[in-house]
């Protein structure tokens, strides 16, 4: 294999995983992790929010406590590295969970897309600029079955759970 084709994979490699860890740090209210995965003058528009890589983990957390569990679900990836930039195009799901006004559940799905621009400083990848696309959302009240009574059920995430290590 050639030199440029091995770094190629290596560097797709590596924005896969910022990808990859983003529905990871948001689902366990991992604001350090976020941190990680984004310069701090990343240009952010996911529509409800807009600023930079600095301010996001703040608003994640914030945002992510709204709900009691949070799924992201992140395919479909496409990758083109040039250099130190790529730029990705992937699909995104993303469930939660929360509390509705009448004291009950209530459930949301999305349903979009990334768009991110990756830079590589110094050695490291990180995501510059992403933008969220939204393809539809729905919400409706959330009952589960009862022959789930016996499953664990993904609350209170985030770094202090007993299960963070595991993940």
């Amino acid at each position: 294999m050639q030199d440029g084709a091995l770094q190629l994979l290596l560097d797709e490699a590596a924005c896969t995983r910022l990808l990859m860890a983003y529905g990871r740090a948001a689902d366990w209210q991992d604001g350090e992790a976020l941190e990680a995965l984004f310069w701090p003058d990343a240009h952010i528009d996911l529509g409800f929010f807009k600023g930079s890589g600095a301010n996001l983990p703040a608003f994640m957390m914030k945002n992510a406590a709204l709900s009691e569990r949070r799924f992201h679900l992140t395919a479909n990836v496409h990758i083109q590295v040039d250099a130190d930039m790529a730029t990705s195009d992937s699909c995104a799901i993303t469930h939660a969970v929360g509390a509705d006004s009448n004291g009950g559940q209530v459930r949301q799905i999305f349903f979009g897309r990334y768009l991110d621009r990756f830079e590589r400083r110094n050695g490291a990848w990180r995501i510059s600029e992403r933008i969220y696309i939204l393809h539809g959302h729905e919400i409706a009240p959330y009952q589960e079955a009862g022959f789930l009574d016996g499953v664990l059920r993904a609350e209170g995430f985030g770094p202090g759970h007993p299960y963070f290590e595991l993940a």
